[in-house]
């Protein structure tokens, strides 16, 4: 087994990873605690300034612009990654609230695993088949968070955004690609590489190993 001294890098990384995980950790215990509440039947007030729906969406709406006798038709387009619902109804927080629970407890596991992979590193274990192992796991898990996300934001697009009204305003759905968060896919792969290229590390230390 390697003994070398871990950098300070690591070092760093770790200890900050230490203290997100249990931030996550208490996190997930009040959101556990809110939901209880919730489904029991307590009315409580989880945001005083609404409950934040996160759906992309394109604003669009047009005017005219009256210049030189003549008339030009003018397009105001913008997006948003959210909407603010003020004194939501139960049903929706209810669902919010169970997804946001479910998110973070993914995210918790995310920062589990990663803990205990930069724990391995710091001893000196870096290519070992519990790290390939949990490399493989968090990858795994990211796939999940993907999946969380894609079902809820889709969710949101086809239930909730049926029922919206908005006066002087053209709501459309969002972009496909926008909310199916494809960046969390990418950063799946690029751990599942990753943990490939940690196996042919271990081969060769294994071959070193052997040599001597």
């Amino acid at each position: 087994m390697e003994t070398n001294e871990s950098p300070l890098s690591i070092d760093v990384i770790y200890w900050v990873t230490n203290i997100s995980f249990w931030i996550m950790v208490i996190t997930s215990f009040g959101l556990l605690l809110s939901n209880i509440l919730i489904n029991v039947g307590v009315n409580i007030d989880l945001d005083t300034a609404g409950r934040l729906l996160p759906v992309s969406v394109k604003l669009q709406e047009t005017g005219h612009l009256n210049l030189n006798n003549k008339t030009n038709t003018l397009k105001l387009v913008t997006y948003s990654d959210h909407i603010e619902v003020l004194d939501p109804p139960q049903i929706i927080t209810k669902k919010v609230t169970f997804v946001n629970l479910l998110l973070f407890l993914t995210v918790t596991s995310v920062f589990w695993v990663f803990r205990k992979f930069l724990k391995n590193v710091r001893k000196g274990e870096t290519f070992s088949v519990k790290n390939i192992y949990l490399l493989k796991k968090l990858s795994y898990i990211l796939v999940g968070l993907w999946l969380i996300q894609f079902i809820y934001s889709q969710f949101l697009i086809f239930f909730i955004l049926g029922h919206l009204k908005f006066d002087h305003v053209q709501m459309l759905s969002g972009n496909f690609l926008y909310n199916s968060q494809i960046d969390i896919l990418w950063d799946a792969l690029f751990i599942w590489v990753l943990a490939h290229i940690f196996i042919t590390g271990l081969k060769l230390k294994q071959e070193k190993d052997l040599t001597i």
